[in-house]
């Protein structure tokens, strides 16, 4: 005798489909509007020292320095 309390359905049938009211429908995209909402990120900009700016503004240059010596030597080879 089985144990499992769960109706298990001959292999070929399907479940019946229940019509969802609009009520609930309404109700679950107002609540995934919410859960979305509430998860944005918020765009604050976090402070910088100029220490910190000054530096990244180094390193971006030397990125482009880098940049355009690689793309003049490739000019070069072709």
């Amino acid at each position: 005798m089985s144990t499992k309390t769960t109706a298990i359905r001959p292999p070929g049938t399907r479940a019946a489909r229940r019509r969802v009211s609009l009520s609930d429908r309404i109700a679950l995209r107002i609540g995934m509007t919410l859960i979305i909402w509430s998860r944005r990120t918020h765009h604050v900009r976090p402070s910088v020292d100029i220490a910190t700016r000054n530096r990244l503004e180094r390193e971006r240059l030397d990125r482009e320095a880098r940049w355009l010596v690689q793309s003049a030597a490739m000019h070069l080879w072709h």
